[in-house]
């Protein structure tokens, strides 16, 4: 059972996601089709606002990148849209998709795919932008698609070392028994390419 804050907090974000996967019908994109389709159905299974049951531990929103399913904490979580337009930013790594604006701030954009070593899906069309938020800073994580919120049980992940699936350690924190990957936010957000981003979060602090 999750506790009152954590369920307002849970609610707020899936209330956040309905509102961007209603958006995203009302412009008739087909590129957003495959994303929209998992979610509609996901919305439709339970009444809206309506939280699964969970289990004791870390709160995750489960999303996918090319085949795997990964899950990133709540905690670090600020918003959750369809990808929109991105400037990409000359000579920065391949990873960085580039920078768009949410709420009025640039924030930078990562592409998972290049940063895990990923080969995109053809038919994955544009995406979806994850926003996490840590100490200040804040970034996009583009994936391919988001399916719904989930418990993990932390005494039952696997250490990425002991797994040889041939993704960099240093961005799993671990791997459940449902091969559900859980990405190392704060190794995430330790990447060199941020540095502007937190320096511009502490000018504004």
């Amino acid at each position: 059972m999750t506790s009152q804050g954590g369920t307002t907090r849970d609610a707020s974000v899936m209330e956040r996601l309905h509102a961007r996967i209603e958006w995203a019908e009302s412009e008739n994109d087909n590129a957003f089709n495959s994303a929209l389709l998992k979610a509609r159905a996901l919305r439709l299974a339970r009444p809206r606002g309506a939280l699964a049951d969970v289990p004791t531990g870390l709160d995750a929103l489960i999303c996918t990148i090319g085949a795997e399913r990964y899950a990133v904490p709540l905690t670090y979580l600020s918003e959750v849209m369809p990808l929109g337009n991105w400037t990409p930013v000359p000579g920065q790594p391949q990873y960085l998709l580039g920078v768009t604006n949410l709420r009025g701030e640039i924030r930078p954009v990562i592409d998972l795919h290049s940063l895990l070593g990923l080969e995109p899906l053809a038919t994955a069309g544009r995406g979806w932008v994850i926003f996490i938020r840590a100490d200040g800073a804040e970034i996009g994580l583009r994936v391919d698609g988001v399916e719904r919120i989930a418990g993990l049980d932390g005494s039952k992940l696997t250490k990425p070392h002991e797994t040889g699936n041939g993704l960099p350690q240093r961005f799993v924190a671990g791997i459940s028994p449902e091969t559900l990957i859980l990405l190392d936010i704060a190794q995430i957000l330790a990447l060199d390419v941020l540095n502007d981003s937190k320096a511009d979060a502490r000018r504004a602090s």
